[in-house]
C-alpha cells in the first residue's frame, strides 16, 4: 500500500511538472529507506524508476549512511546483507551522497552490503556511492543525456554532489560504465572512484569492465581486481587525470587515454597478460614497464586488428569475444598479416617510439631500453617479410645482422651480453685447441709419460724421491753446471767482480729445482723400494703415492686447459701479430675465429660507446 501511495505522488509530480513547462522535470524525492522498500514491494518483473532523487533521511537511513567526525569515517551499521532478486533500471535517479551538518560533521549516503542477484541499470544518473555490495547479474551505468543538462541545477537546487564511487564491491557478471558529464564548481569536478573491487567476466560477452569517460573529471581505479580470462577496457577523453594503481589484473586490458589536458598515472599494477596502452602524451605522466609481465603492446595495435579485419562485429558477438581473448592468433595477425599493411608498420613504429622518448625523457633508461627492443623486433619481423617478398643478398644481410644484434647485445642496449656470448666464442675454440699440439703446450702426452715414469722410478729404487727428482733434473741443469764449472776455472783469475754477480746467476737459476728436491724430502714416505713395505704400512704408503700422482697429472691438465684457453684469447683478441703457434686444422680455425672476434669486439665496444653516451 505504501509503495502505490509513493508511486502515485511521483507520477502526480512527473505529470503536473510535464504539463506546466515541457522542458521542466520535477523530481520525485525519496529517502534511500523508502527506495528498498520500493524495490521489495515491486510486484512487477522489472523495477523501473525515473526522476526521482534519493536523500538521506537521518531518522530511517542510518543502514545508508557514513558518518565523518573530523575526518573519521565510521562504517555503515548494517549488520545484514539485503538480498534484491529482481532486476532493477532507475532512470534520471540521482543518490545524495553528501551532507554537510553545521557542526561540520559530514552524512555520507551509502547503498551498502545489498546483494543484487539480477541485473542493475543506472541510466542518466549524476550521483551514486556503493560500498560492499555483490552484484550477481550486470552492472550497467549510464551517466549522460538530458539528465546532464540538469545536473548543475540539481547541485544548486537539491546539494547533491556529482561523482560515481564504487568501494569493496564483487561485479560477478561484468560491469559497463558510460561517463559523459563533467560540471565544475570551482576547483570541484565529476569524478570517478573505483576502489578495491573484484570484477569478473561477463557470460556472454566476456567482458570484466568497460569503462568509457568523455569530457571528464578525474578516474581512479585503485586497488581493484580483475580476474582471469577476461576483457577490461578503460577510454578516457578529456580526463584532467587517470590513476590506474595498485590493481591485480589477469586480464586482456586495453586502456586508452585520448586526453589532451590530462595526466594518466599507472603505476605499482600486476599485468599478468597482454595490454594494450596509448603512449603517454605528457612527460609528467607516471608510468613504468616492471608492472607488465605480459605483453605491452601499442594500442594501435589492438585497433587495426579489429578495425581491419573485424569490422562487422559487433561487440556482443561470441566470434569477437573469440578473436578477442585468442592471443595466439592475435600474435600471428601482429606477426605477418599487419606487416603488409605500411600504415600500421608506421603507426606501431611511431608509437613505440613515442613510449622511448617518454622513458628517455623521464631518464628511465632501463625502460626505455625495453622499448628500443620492442621497436628492432617490429623492425626485424618486417625484414623478414621483405626478403621473403624480394629474397636477395641485401635483404637477407640487413634482416640476419638484426637477429644476430639482438642475440649478440639485445640490439646494443646490453653490452654485458655480448661479453657473455664472447666468452662462450674463446670455450668453444678453446675445447678445439685442447686436443691438439701447439707450441706453447709442454703438458702433452710426453708430459704425462714422464710422471709415469718418474713414480715407476721411485717405487722401484732405493733412493729416496728427492735424488730420484735430481736424477731425472740432470740432463736440464747440466748447462748450468757446466756454467758453475766454467766460472770456478776462470773466475779465479778475473777481476772478482765477475765471480761474485755470476755465482748468484748460477745459485738462482737452480734454485726451483734444489727447493723441489728439498720439499720431496720432507715429504717422502716410502724410505725404499714399495715392494720392501710391510704389508702393515703398504695399502696407507699406496695410497699416499697414488694421490701424489693425481695431484701430479691434474696440474698437469691444468696446464693444458689453460694453454688453450689463453690460445684461444690471444686468436679472438687478435694479438697473435700473426703467429698462429698451432698446425693442422686448428691453424685455419683460428683464422676464422680471428675474423669472429674481431667483428664482435667491434660490435661490444660500439654497444659500450652507446651506453655511455646515453
Amino acid at each position: 500500500m505504501r509503495h502505490s501511495v509513493h508511486l502515485l505522488v511521483f507520477f502526480i509530480f512527473s505529470f503536473s511538472a510535464y504539463c506546466q513547462d515541457g522542458d521542466e522535470i520535477t523530481y520525485a524525492t525519496y529517502s534511500y529507506h523508502e527506495l528498498f522498500e520500493m524495490i521489495q514491494g515491486e510486484t512487477d518483473s522489472v523495477f523501473r524508476l525515473e526522476n526521482a532523487l534519493i536523500k538521506v533521511n537521518k531518522k530511517t537511513d542510518r543502514d545508508f549512511a557514513m558518518i565523518s567526525v573530523v575526518g573519521r569515517k565510521e562504517e555503515p551499521i548494517r549488520e545484514d546483507t539485503l538480498i534484491i532478486d529482481i532486476p532493477i533500471v532507475l532512470d534520471n535517479v540521482h543518490f545524495e551522497n553528501q551532507v554537510f551538518r553545521q557542526q561540520g560533521d559530514t552524512i555520507f549516503g551509502v547503498i551498502n552490503r545489498i546483494w543484487f542477484k539480477r541485473k542493475v541499470e543506472l541510466l542518466n544518473m549524476a550521483a551514486i556511492q556503493i560500498d560492499g555490495c555483490r552484484f550477481e547479474d550486470l552492472f550497467k551505468i549510464r551517466m549522460g543525456g538530458f539528465s546532464c543538462q540538469n545536473v548543475p541545477e540539481i547541485e544548486k537546487k537539491h546539494k547533491i554532489r556529482d561523482y560515481i564511487r564504487l568501494n569493496n564491491s564483487s561485479f560477478r557478471n561484468g560491469t559497463n560504465f558510460f561517463v559523459n558529464c563533467n560540471f565544475q564548481d570551482g576547483d570541484l569536478e565529476t569524478n570517478v572512484y573505483i576502489f578495491g573491487n573484484d570484477f569478473y567476466p561477463n557470460n556472454k560477452t566476456n567482458i570484466g569492465l568497460e569503462l568509457n569517460t568523455y569530457e571528464f573529471g578525474k578516474l581512479y581505479l585503485i586497488q581493484n581486481t580483475f580476474h582471469s580470462n577476461s576483457f577490461v577496457e578503460i577510454k578516457t577523453t578529456g580526463a584532467s587525470l587517470m590513476l590506474f594503481k595498485n590493481n591485480f589484473n589477469e586480464s586482456v586490458v586495453l586502456i586508452l587515454d585520448s586526453s589532451d589536458r590530462g595526466i594518466p598515472d599507472i603505476r605499482q599494477n600486476v599485468f599478468k597478460n597482454t595490454v594494450f596502452l596509448h603512449p603517454p602524451k605528457s612527460a609528467d605522466a607516471e608510468l613504468n614497464l616492471s608492472q607488465f609481465q605480459g605483453k605491452m603492446l601499442p594500442a594501435m595495435a589492438w585497433l587495426f586488428y579489429l578495425n581491419d579485419t573485424h569490422e562487422d562485429m559487433h561487440r556482443d558477438d561470441e566470434v569477437y569475444v573469440k578473436l578477442m581473448m585468442d592471443s595466439t592468433k592475435l600474435a600471428g595477425f601482429l606477426d605477418h598479416y599487419l606487416f603488409e599493411n605500411e600504415n600500421y608498420y608506421i603507426d606501431q613504429a611511431r608509437d613505440l617510439g613515442r613510449f622511448y622518448s617518454y622513458f628517455k625523457g623521464n631518464h628511465n633508461t632501463q625502460d626505455a631500453n625495453k622499448i628500443f627492443i620492442e621497436l628492432k623486433d617490429l623492425e626485424t619481423r618486417k625484414l623478414a617479410l621483405l626478403y621473403e617478398q624480394n629474397p636477395n643478398f641485401d635483404t637477407f644481410f640487413q634482416w640476419k645482422i638484426n637477429q644476430f644484434l639482438k642475440v649478440f647485445s639485445d640490439y646494443g642496449t646490453k653490452p654485458s651480453k655480448a661479453i657473455v656470448f664472447a666468452v662462450y666464442v674463446i670455450a668453444f675454440f678453446a675445447a678445439i685447441y685442447l686436443f691438439f699440439p701447439n707450441s706453447w703446450d709442454a703438458h702433452g702426452r710426453t708430459r704425462i709419460m714422464d710422471r709415469y715414469r718418474f713414480f715407476l722410478k721411485y717405487l722401484n729404487r732405493n733412493e729416496g724421491a728427492s735424488e730420484v727428482y735430481q736424477e731425472e733434473k740432470e740432463k736440464e741443469l747440466l748447462p748450468f753446471h757446466e756454467f758453475r764449472d766454467y766460472l770456478e776455472q776462470q773466475g779465479k783469475t778475473a777481476p772478482r767482480f765477475f765471480y761474485a754477480t755470476a755465482l748468484p746467476l748460477y745459485k738462482w737459476s737452480v734454485s726451483g729445482s734444489r727447493l723441489s728436491g728439498w720439499f720431496l724430502s720432507k715429504i717422502d714416505v716410502l724410505n725404499g723400494k714399495w715392494s720392501e713395505v710391510p704389508e702393515k704400512g703398504r695399502f696407507f704408503k699406496s695410497a699416499l703415492v697414488i694421490g701424489a700422482f693425481i695431484i701430479a697429472l691434474i696440474y698437469d691438465l691444468f696446464i693444458k686447459v689453460l694453454n688453450a684457453v689463453m690460445l684461444s684469447i690471444n686468436t679472438f683478441t687478435t694479438l697473435g701479430f700473426g703467429e698462429i703457434p698451432i698446425k693442422g686444422l686448428p691453424r685455419y680455425l683460428a683464422i676464422v675465429q680471428g675474423f669472429i672476434g674481431w667483428f664482435m669486439l667491434t660490435i661490444f665496444s660500439v654497444s659500450l660507446i652507446s651506453q655511455l653516451l646515453n
